[in-house]
């Protein structure tokens, strides 16, 4: 009864537990689903990415592997941060960050450090994301990771250039050159002498500029490509320009433009340099070759800003004619082009030139005309520091918020974990009782054994003694018996031998008398005897004598019969054998021939049942061709409109959130509108100071949201129109058709699968008629070609479609892959039914048999060349005018 009890407390305890506990999932299970996770991922499948993403990270959490824990993690916000979901995407980065705290895992602790440090940087918490990039450079020289800590401060540096925090930049840099050249971190020497040379020259400072311009250029003159010098020779050409170096000038301007002759930009330096070193004429001819080719290519801007330079260099050199003829041209593209910016350089090389002229009014004039315009543009002439406010209180809400999900997550999780501890505690107690109560079942079982045995020792002692007893019983009884069988057999004995006796003595007076009375009758029986033994020897003796011979005669005859019938007996012996062989062989025939009936009769009927199941498995096969085509439409769409929609999606939420913030500057600036004391409108200053940097920056950040939304729309118009011209393709009936056009609605649908794998060619003859066909058939048929191409490809190639008007009756289709190819034996069996060279699962074998049986119903030809290692090209020729015979017009190619 206890045990009974013991068991259904464990089933009730055991059945009150999670069910999670009941399913055993492997490690294996858990990896598979990473490896699809990443798979989709790279094939830019997010959403199918983010189910087995998630999945996998339940999966890894119940296992408790640190490692599938991070991994999961790590793509699981990285796929949110391509989807620009800040929010999740700082949850998930995070969570690896306090994961690793708890474990001590330094090298996932600097991971998910630098990960939130991307997310910050891509949301504009400039500021946030350098605490993180600094906290990771911080972790790795604990720890003595070089090539780590380098990298940490580099994305430091960067994330200080983007946000044009040039001065911190500055500093960033000068410590990565300093790290990079005591640890022999070659690679960082050159990146911080390029970050330098760049950010000194945005602050200004000419000297340290060429300092590390010329640094940076003797490092990559020998090695780096020829685009590369050359711009690092013209910046660093400008830079010996302010400082009014003219030989040094000269000298990296004419490297900028040897190395690089076709970059017009580098003549503008070059014309300064040989103004500079005497060479006036020279610098006029090279302003005018730009100018000239800046306007063979349209780019006007450039040579507005070239106008004014050659203004500037003439007024130096007191050569006023050209420099008004320059100014006057730059003014004029500047006005047509409504360029504040050339319009502002303009009036003051005017100012300048007429100041230098000695013309005091038309300096003035010029002057007032250049303050004016400046007003307009505002100062320029530092770049401003894109760290906003709003965003870094954004990220640190973001942040919060997540610290907190995170920590509720985590205390559910360690009070599941403190149930579960309790659950398995209940069950180990309830185990040590179930153990406590078999141990003195077992003890109680042992001692009524043991009493059992005493118990039967007893009774076998009993028996004994009773059995002994008896035994002597009986012993006496048969004593006795024996002693009065004995009296009694020899009185017998006695009484027998008395009467034998008698008889004796009677039987020998019988004797005598019998004996007297025989001898005399044998006496007369032997004398007649006698005389008879003599009569019959006579007649036997003469009977004998006349029958001997005829005797003898018929014996021999009677031998021979008796020999001539044994012959016969034995010969239908035989036959009556053979008889009997030949009858069991005929039952043995009759049954195996019965036996093969029936054979035949099941094989007939398993061939008929077969024949079916193959019908049958056609149909279910075309039909699983059918679907998979349409399969392959359903996720090339859902895939192509699932991006656009979330440009548009995320970019009117993220307009929403904007305008949401708009509303408070404009609350602010109603304030100040409304008031009328000066003072008080001087304490708004700063406040609308401040609105004005914010609205700034949401004015640029709106303009990118609207230019995704405007994006995402024109995407989806242009999806919306491929699919109306696919559906009107899928009809039943001969109609005139583009072919070009059914191209590319058949690629719109296979965009998902081409675009990160095949670089498609479309050679298309524009001027190929609209054709007589089925539009949807033939959709099919360029579907099919076109997907199995992508999938002979194991890695990127290209995808050449070419289409062309052969003569007054037919076209030609050319669909080339730079795939594997084929080998001749795998080519003469393509277009058989159910002949592919797929992984099972992957293809049916029916696709290409179809697409031969629609080209041909199509009085049409396809053929294949391929060759291994090169590729494969599939020639389709079909007549423009299509005649069908009343059976496929009834068919209508179903």
């Amino acid at each position: 009864m206890r045990k009974v009890l013991s068991i259904f407390l464990l089933t009730t305890l055991l059945s009150s537990i999670s069910p999670v506990f009941s399913q055993e999932i492997s490690e294996g299970e858990a990896q598979a689903l990473l490896e699809k996770t990443q798979y989709n991922k790279k094939r830019g499948n997010l959403e199918g990415a983010l189910g087995y993403g998630l999945l996998g990270l339940d999966q890894a959490e119940y296992l408790g592997d640190e490692n599938l824990i991070f991994e999961f993690r790590s793509i699981l916000g990285d796929i949110y941060l391509s989807k620009k979901d800040y929010k999740r995407s700082i949850n998930y980065f995070l969570g690896i960050v306090l994961s690793a705290k708890r474990t001590g895992e330094q090298s996932q602790l600097a991971q998910g450090y630098y990960y939130l440090a991307d997310t910050y940087t891509r949301m504009g918490a400039y500021n946030k994301a350098s605490d993180y990039y600094y906290q990771v450079s911080v972790i790795y020289d604990k720890t003595g990771f070089k090539q780590g800590k380098a990298s940490a401060i580099e994305s430091l540096g960067i994330n200080y250039v983007t946000s044009n925090q040039t001065e911190k930049a500055v500093d960033t840099y000068e410590r990565l050159l300093k790290i990079a050249v005591v640890d022999k971190l070659y690679s960082y020497v050159g990146k911080a002498q390029e970050q330098l040379f760049t950010q000194y020259m945005i602050l200004g400072n000419t000297e340290e500029a060429i300092k590390y311009g010329v640094l940076y250029y003797e490092r990559i003159k020998d090695r780096g490509n020829n685009d590369r010098i050359a711009e690092a020779a013209d910046l660093l050409a400008g830079q010996y320009i302010l400082a009014e170096d003219d030989k040094n000038a000269l000298k990296y301007a004419n490297i900028a433009v040897l190395k690089n002759p076709n970059a017009v930009n580098y003549k503008e330096n070059q014309a300064v340099a040989l103004a500079m070193n005497n060479e006036y004429q020279k610098s006029m001819s090279t302003f005018d070759d730009a100018i000239a080719k800046n306007e063979k290519l349209r780019k006007m801007s450039d040579v507005a800003e070239l106008y004014n330079r050659k203004a500037e260099v003439a007024n130096q050199k007191a050569d006023f004619k050209t420099s008004l003829n320059a100014l006057e041209k730059a003014e004029e593209i500047a006005v047509s082009k409504n360029s504040k910016e050339i319009l502002l350089d303009t009036y003051k090389f005017y100012a300048d030139m007429y100041k230098r002229k000695g013309s005091t009014t038309q300096y003035e004039e010029y002057l007032k005309m250049y303050e004016a315009v400046k007003l307009q543009v505002g100062n320029n002439d530092t770049m401003r520091s894109k760290v906003s406010a709003s965003r870094e209180n954004l990220a640190e809400s973001f942040e919060q918020e997540a610290r907190a999900q995170i920590s509720s997550s985590e205390n559910q999780k360690l009070a599941k974990e403190r149930e579960r501890l309790k659950s398995e505690q209940k069950i180990k107690e309830l185990e040590l009782l179930e153990q406590k109560s078999k141990l003195q079942e077992v003890t109680m079982q042992q001692i009524e054994l043991e009493a059992q045995k005493a118990k039967q020792e007893v009774v076998i002692v009993e028996q004994a003694a009773r059995a002994k007893l008896n035994q002597e019983q009986l012993d006496r009884l048969q004593l006795e018996a024996e002693m009065t069988r004995l009296s009694e057999a020899e009185r017998q004995k006695e009484l027998d031998i008395l009467q034998k006796e008698s008889q004796i003595l009677q039987q020998q007076k019988e004797f005598e008398a019998k004996q007297a009375k025989q001898a005399k009758i044998l006496q007369y029986i032997i004398i007649t005897a006698a005389i008879t033994i003599l009569t019959i020897l006579a007649i036997a003796f003469y009977r004998t004598y006349n029958t001997g011979k005829t005797i003898q005669e018929q014996n021999q005859n009677l031998a021979e019969q008796q020999k001539t019938i044994l012959n016969r007996n034995i010969q239908l012996k035989k036959s009556s054998e053979a008889m009997l062989a030949m009858n069991n062989k005929l039952k043995k025939a009759h049954v195996n021939l019965k036996v093969l009936l029936k054979k035949e009769q099941s094989t007939r009927e398993e061939l008929e049942k077969a024949n079916k199941e193959i019908k049958n498995t056609q149909v279910h096969l075309v039909q699983a061709e059918k679907m998979s085509s349409l399969g392959l439409l359903t996720a090339g769409i859902a895939h192509e409109i699932n991006n656009p929609i979330n440009f548009v999606s995320s970019g009117a939420q993220s307009l929403l959130r904007n305008f949401e913030e708009l509303k408070g500057y404009i609350e602010n600036y109603q304030k100040v509108l409304s008031l009328d004391d000066i003072e008080q409108i001087r304490k708004y200053r700063s406040i609308l100071a401040e609105d004005e940097d914010n609205l700034n920056d949401l004015q640029s950040s709106s303009e990118e949201l609207l230019a995704d939304v405007n994006y995402g729309i024109s995407r989806i118009t242009e999806i919306v129109n491929g699919l109306r011209t696919f559906s009107r393709h899928d009809e039943a009936e001969v109609k005139d058709a583009d072919i070009n056009e059914s191209f590319d609605s058949a690629l719109l649908i296979l965009k998902n699968k081409y675009k990160n794998k095949a670089e498609i060619v479309k050679n298309m003859d524009e001027t190929i008629p609209q054709i007589q066909c089925f539009p949807g058939q033939l959709n099919q048929v360029f579907v099919n070609l076109v997907n199995n191409a992508l999938d002979a490809m194991e890695d990127d190639g290209t995808i050449t479609i070419t289409t062309k008007n052969l003569d007054e009756d037919f076209i030609e289709i050319r669909i080339q892959d730079t795939g594997s190819g084929m080998p001749d034996h795998v080519k003469d069996k393509i277009f058989d039914p159910f002949f592919t060279t797929k992984d099972i699962g992957k293809g049916t074998g029916l696709g290409l048999s179809i697409s031969h049986g629609i080209i041909e119903k199509h009085n049409g030809t396809i053929e294949v060349e391929s060759e291994l290692g090169v590729g494969t090209t599939f020639i389709i020729r079909l007549p423009k005018k299509l005649e069908l015979d009343e059976k496929v017009l009834e068919n209508q190619l179903s």
